[in-house]
């Protein structure tokens, strides 16, 4: 429908040498065949996928400031386990010294005690060196300088059951599949034919004669090129893959969340192996070093036997943090909300 409105003379057509127009043109699509939804469906696919994958992000610098942090914390239980044993060495070095002065013991003693007070201090450097670079490490991830927690003490929260299916991974998977359908899906419906409502309005003015044009009606498009049916074809082999690699994904995650499980559950049955072993251990030395002050033993098996316990203390430390880090690995897999993993660690 068109309509003309002219205030001067009807029917007579509008001539100047300068004609000015100004007016507006506006047209509303009408979604017949479901291609505005399926474009819409495909929008907030993506924007669901650019979501989780903020979170990944996210969720992958808190593990590994965590990491740098876990493993911080086993280096300084390590270097408070390392001056236990040294101040105990340094103790018997003074005694063995003093023995020798008197003539009860070999001088051969006292050497071997000093030979290992210094083993021990180049063990404290190179652990101090350990400690120095986790301590940049961390700073790089978490922008803490010379970050040192205030407790050696690593609660480990427990383990959180978690499907395949709600994995980040999983449902990372699940948007891209959806999003593809939704393409493929688009794409299909582009080849029907398109309808839209239009209507315009102008200002003719020419010779001080005005004059305003109008129109409503109906378009109909027709998409007769063989390009779009092709691209509809390419975008549904696109959607059948997304929805394999969907599976792939579920059976990944699914293997990833065994592995991480088994170690977690490995390293807290390591851990409690270690408790019981450096009790033990500490009983063993504290009666090796009795028997080796009434000179029932000899220095080297009393240096072996802290040796074991200070083994003992290092796997026990390197336990905790594995632990820790199996669960921080599982939790980015979850996809669990970075507030609650930074309170999961928070004291109760």
């Amino acid at each position: 429908m068109v309509g003309v409105y002219t205030p001067g003379q009807p029917g007579l057509p509008l001539t100047s040498d300068a004609i000015g127009q100004a007016g507006v043109n506006y047209s509303l699509p009408v979604d017949v065949f479901g291609v505005i939804a399926a474009n819409r469906e495909r929008a907030k696919q993506d924007l669901a996928s650019a979501e989780l994958l903020a979170r990944q992000q996210t969720l992958l610098k808190l593990h590994q400031a965590g990491s740098d942090y876990f493993g911080l914390q086993a280096l300084l239980s390590q270097k408070e386990a390392l001056a236990l044993y040294r101040r105990r060495v340094e103790a018997t070095y003074a005694r063995i010294s003093k023995e020798v002065e008197l003539g009860k013991a070999a001088g051969v003693d006292a050497s071997y005690a000093a030979s290992e007070v210094m083993r021990l201090a180049a063990d404290e450097t190179a652990l101090q060196g350990a400690i120095s670079q986790t301590q940049a490490d961390l700073q790089e991830a978490s922008g803490v300088e010379n970050f040192l927690p205030k407790s050696t003490a690593l609660a480990l929260p427990d383990w959180d059951e978690t499907a395949p299916e709600q994995t980040l991974p999983a449902q990372l998977a699940q948007t891209r599949a959806d999003a593809a359908r939704a393409q493929a899906n688009e794409n299909r419906r582009a080849l029907y034919p398109s309808v839209s409502l239009d209507a315009n309005y102008f200002r003719n003015q020419g010779n001080g004669d005005n004059r305003d044009t109008w129109a409503v009606g109906g378009v109909v498009s027709l998409p007769l090129g063989i390009s779009a049916y092709k691209q509809s074809q390419a975008q549904n082999l696109n959607a059948q893959a997304a929805a394999e690699q969907k599976q792939a994904a579920l059976r990944d995650s699914a293997c990833q969340l065994a592995s991480l499980k088994s170690a977690y559950q490995s390293a807290r049955a390591d851990m409690a192996a270690m408790e019981k072993e450096i009790a033990y251990r500490e009983q063993i030395v504290a009666v090796q070093r009795e028997m080796q002050r009434l000179g029932n033993q000899t220095l080297e098996n009393l240096f072996r036997h802290e040796r074991d316990l200070l083994d003992a203390r290092y796997r026990l430390a390197l336990s905790r943090a594995r632990a820790a880090a199996a669960w921080s690995s599982a939790q980015v897999l979850a996809g669990m909300a970075p507030e609650n993993y930074i309170a999961r660690w928070e004291p109760k």
